[in-house]
């Protein structure tokens, strides 16, 4: 009975898990690497396991640091079922098509301006590979058990982060024998209206704990004074507002708290542009799922849809998008990869980055070696599409909007946990933050911590 970390181990992305017991194996989580080089290059070599020897994946949620490399696994021989809940099984099929559409769109224009340092540039996956790894996905409700091959079961607790996120508990029974190990995925916030808040985890033999935040304590502010602010800036100066922003959860997040501040006139109504074809999806998907969040049904259908109504305009078509270099303010662009590491937001940034009345607010985490970390650090200019782009615009940091617990929120998280686990993975995190989340855990719990190497095996 091992564990495998062959994912976000002293890094924040990429996460799987490689659970093994009774001759089976389950992997959870099923992630791609973002960030430096050498990470993202993991991405294209064959995996440190024989992927056809997996007998199931179980998914947290849908971010693509958590289900991105769900294509290559398949394409690599893998063949099992793949658990999921349900909101989380359809923003997979939108988001795998999506980053599938986006890699093939990538390669093409590489191919096209001759910018690749490849003989031809390959997308890592494409959309026929993406639909194929679709047809494997089971939706799976929470808090009931499901078996996923011999001898292992899983259940699913709500956890926030994002629409459909879970924490996944597995149960392995192995020659008279019980273990469970409680995998936290990516724990979100109090009082998000867009998620239900994390429920009580259940007591475990292991805890896989994420460390996004492990040593930080988000800052007090007020994301909507700061949004008050900002929006009246760009109204005076007749701009726009750029924000990179993830698909999932965080469009829908900033479009919801604009509206808010707009119905009761605390900012001059605006335009709010979403250029991301799966954003626009997305939104759908909170109103099939409307008792997975706060939000009333009544708040998201019409022209008074807190995450549309008449002044947000959706960009599906690439045409549409390119339309946008010509937009003059007052006006809000929301596009992504939120940490810019690829995607439509690249091509704004070319146009508007060197522009001194652009306003850029950089509103989540963004991993060490993307772009996003760079212009959060002060860079006065970024290296897109093989060029030198001038960094002219106003560059702002939110942290008030994550969806990321920091470290006294996974505290306030674990404490109903009252029996020690035997010991604790801190994993998803880069390792500064690895190391103190578990020296949190360690004076608060006193508790038995370890930060996995990429690629260890741990006897359990």
């Amino acid at each position: 009975m091992q564990i495998s970390f062959y994912g976000a181990a002293e890094t924040v992305t990429g996460s799987k898990y490689l659970v093994e017991a009774n001759g089976q194996k389950i992997l959870v989580d099923c992630g791609l690497f973002q960030g430096p080089g050498h990470l993202r290059q993991l991405n294209w070599e064959d995996p440190s396991f024989d992927p056809a020897s997996v007998s199931a994946v179980v998914l947290t949620h849908a971010h693509i640091d958590h289900m991105g490399y769900l294509p290559r696994l398949v394409r690599h021989g893998f063949r099992g079922e793949v658990f999921a809940t349900g909101p989380t099984s359809d923003l997979i099929n939108i988001s795998l098509i999506d980053s599938a559409s986006i890699q093939e769109e990538d390669a093409a224009w590489r191919n096209k301006k001759k910018i690749t340092r490849h003989k031809k540039a390959l997308p890592l996956y494409t959309v026929e590979n993406a639909k194929e790894a679709l047809s494997y996905i089971k939706p799976t409700p929470y808090s009931r058990w499901q078996d996923c091959c011999q001898g292992i079961r899983i259940r699913y607790h709500v956890v926030g982060h994002i629409l459909g996120a879970a924490a996944v508990e597995v149960e392995i029974r192995e020659n008279g024998r019980k273990v469970s190990i409680l995998f936290s995925g990516d724990v979100g916030r109090y009082g998000n209206p867009l998620t239900i808040d994390p429920a009580e985890p259940p007591t475990c033999d292991y805890l896989v704990c994420e460390s996004t935040y492990g040593g930080r304590l988000h800052e007090p502010e007020d994301p909507r004074a700061m949004f008050i602010d900002i929006i009246n800036q760009i109204v005076e100066r007749k701009s726009v507002l750029l924000i990179p922003a993830f698909a999932i959860g965080r469009t829908q997040q900033i479009t919801y708290l604009l509206n808010e501040l707009m119905r009761h006139e605390l900012i001059p109504r605006v335009d709010i542009h979403i250029d991301s074809p799966m954003a626009v999806s997305v939104t759908d998907v909170y109103t099939k799922f409307h008792d997975f969040h706060e939000i009333d049904i009544e708040n998201l259908v019409g022209e008074n849809c807190i995450l549309g109504g008449c002044n947000v305009f959706l960009h599906r078509k690439r045409e549409s998008s390119k339309k946008l270099n010509r937009l003059k303010g007052p006006a809000v662009i929301l596009s992504s990869s939120g940490m810019l590491t690829g995607g439509r937001i690249m091509h704004h940034l070319m146009q508007r980055l060197p522009d001194k009345n652009t306003t850029v607010a950089l509103v989540g985490y963004m991993a060490t070696g993307t772009r996003g970390r760079l212009l959060a650090e002060g860079a006065t200019e970024l290296r897109i599409h093989k060029q030198v782009v001038k960094v002219n615009a106003e560059v702002i940091t939110m942290h008030g909007l994550s969806g990321h617990a920091d470290f006294y929120e996974i505290l306030h998280w674990l404490e109903p946990v009252t029996e020690a686990p035997r010991r604790v993975f801190v994993t998803h995190g880069e390792l500064d933050q690895a190391e103190a989340m578990a020296g949190h855990l360690k004076e608060e719990r006193g508790w038995d911590c370890h930060i996995p190497k990429l690629g260890e095996t741990v006897e359990l």
